[in-house]
């Protein structure tokens, strides 16, 4: 049913003004948490050292399973929201958030009771050595009693952003990433805990994100309602969540196999190389903490892009429900724009500058800091050689994800992370350690490759989609510029009638 308070901004004010207003508090939400992220690892690096990192790292590839299930269920039912809100669909917008809220529950329970059941051997699945198995599972044996609350924070956070309110959206994130690194600095270095104080960081943090983001819907100051009697399953509705949450879901579950078989690649290759350069410590996880580093500091810099596309996507989605291609091509051409500028700017500080992050990891005084270093710089190189292609592919990715159409959106995520990236990881490394001693630089280069290739891909799909557009539009202006006319006609013949 209609609603006055429907955000019909959304068709009426100007596209650059909407992607400032909607772009800029998910860039600085994304930002802060980047960084948060960023933060964590140095802290735990400076406590536990290259071990802490890798053990960190090895443990991602379950919390980011966590993840993907969080942002099916909120990207997805986000998609909805704005659609139904565009179609002036108040009552089902609700009844989706209701349906959104069940499924985080459900799911979340599941996850913690599998996880304490079987972290173990999963994490000795996803690569953890016997060095780093005791630090990997103090650390995740905590995160996973946040999960619930991760779900709610999160997710909860993008159905606000849908209702046309995105600075409340980027208090609740920066809430959550501030008390993240507070909490941090206060278990590890002022109370001296394990690393499991990481990991309760991470619970509490999320616990206060949550609260934040329920209260503002119990408060009664959103346009959505959170109603009891859309609290249950509905089999048809959680369908067309799954549906149109699949490509962030398959996309972080891409990232979860990703990161698994680079685990298990670096920690193999990792020790011939070490061996290679005479190192005297252990090179597989070194090389594991190395990869754990770089990716943070790529992600850092990914961030805005994916908070570019999150304040992008409501856009797109209402002027969608509303029947303007129009106003949806203006939008992704303008974002596009920004990234490719954004995007050369910081591929070249990473390629002249690469020791201004890796440092953040390391200690001058630890044993064999120059060969850490020198890794390290390689490790930032090689991953962002290709640095400005990639949010052109996230860019897309999100756009049809917006646009109602996830199966295209998941087809554009698979073929970068797991028909071009994950093959040229594994050939590549076995290839270069094979005819020249060095895998590890196989590795770092597969990356630049793969972005390249999505790239290509992408820009042909919205190629394509942008010339079907187009001939929408020429219609469109067509039937505008034939209602003046037949308005003429219609009076003049009343006239006539008249005399």
């Amino acid at each position: 049913m209609a609603n006055m308070r429907n955000p019909e901004f959304f068709e009426t004010r100007s596209i650059p003004r909407l992607l400032v207003q909607f772009s800029t508090p998910s860039i600085i939400a994304a930002l802060v948490t980047a960084t948060y992220n960023l933060v964590a690892r140095v802290f735990v690096a400076q406590r536990f050292g290259t071990d802490g990192v890798a053990a960190v790292t090895v443990s991602f590839p379950i919390i980011v399973v966590f993840l993907a299930v969080a942002m099916m269920i909120g990207a997805g039912a986000t998609t909805l929201i704005s659609i139904r809100l565009g179609e002036r669909e108040t009552d089902k917008a609700e009844e989706t958030l209701g349906q959104a809220l069940f499924l985080s529950c459900v799911t979340a329970a599941i996850f913690i009771v599998l996880g304490q059941i079987f972290l173990e051997p999963i994490l000795r699945f996803v690569g953890a050595s016997d060095q780093i198995l005791p630090l990997a599972k103090s650390y995740l044996s905590v995160v996973i009693w946040g999960v619930l609350t991760q779900h709610i924070a999160f997710g909860v956070n993008n159905f606000i952003r849908a209702e046309g309110r995105p600075k409340t959206a980027m208090i609740s994130m920066l809430i959550s990433a501030v008390a993240n690194g507070v909490l941090d600095y206060v278990f590890l270095f002022v109370f001296r805990t394990g690393i499991w104080g990481a990991g309760l960081a991470n619970v509490i943090a999320c616990l206060i994100a949550a609260a934040w983001v329920s209260g503002l819907y119990f408060s009664g100051h959103t346009i959505l309602k959170w109603r009891w009697k859309y609290f249950r399953f509905n089999w048809p509705l959680a369908r067309k969540i799954a549906i149109f949450g699949a490509a962030p879901f398959v996309m972080q579950c891409c990232s979860a196999i990703l990161q698994t078989t680079s685990n298990n690649v670096m920690g193999h290759y990792g020790d011939l190389y070490g061996q290679a350069m005479g190192y005297v410590f252990d090179g597989g996880d070194l090389a594991i903490g190395v990869m754990g580093a770089a990716v943070a500091v790529t992600n850092m810099f990914l961030m805005p892009f994916l908070g570019l596309g999150q304040g992008m996507q409501p856009i797109v989605g209402y002027n969608t429900g509303a029947g303007r291609p129009d106003r949806t091509v203006s939008t992704v051409k303008t974002a596009l724009n920004f990234a490719l500028y954004a995007g050369l700017v910081i591929w070249a500080v990473a390629m002249v500058k690469p020791e201004w992050f890796i440092d953040f990891f390391l200690n001058a005084d630890e044993v064999g800091f120059a060969e850490k270093q020198a890794l390290g710089k390689l490790a930032i190189r090689g991953v962002m050689l290709s640095f400005p292609l990639i949010p052109i592919n996230v860019l897309a990715s999100g756009y049809f994800q917006a646009e109602g159409r996830p199966i295209l959106a998941l087809m554009m995520t698979l073929l970068r992370q797991l028909v071009f990236l994950l093959p040229l990881i594994v050939f590549s490394t076995w290839f270069i350690e094979k005819y020249f001693g060095k895998g590890l630089n196989g590795f770092w280069f597969s990356f630049p490759i793969a972005d390249a290739l999505a790239c290509v891909v992408s820009v042909v799909f919205l190629a394509l989609d942008f010339k079907n557009k187009r001939r929408q539009i020429a219609e469109m202006e067509s039937r505008r510029a034939a209602e003046p006319a037949a308005t003429v006609e219609a009076s003049e013949n009343l006239e006539g009638a008249a005399q």
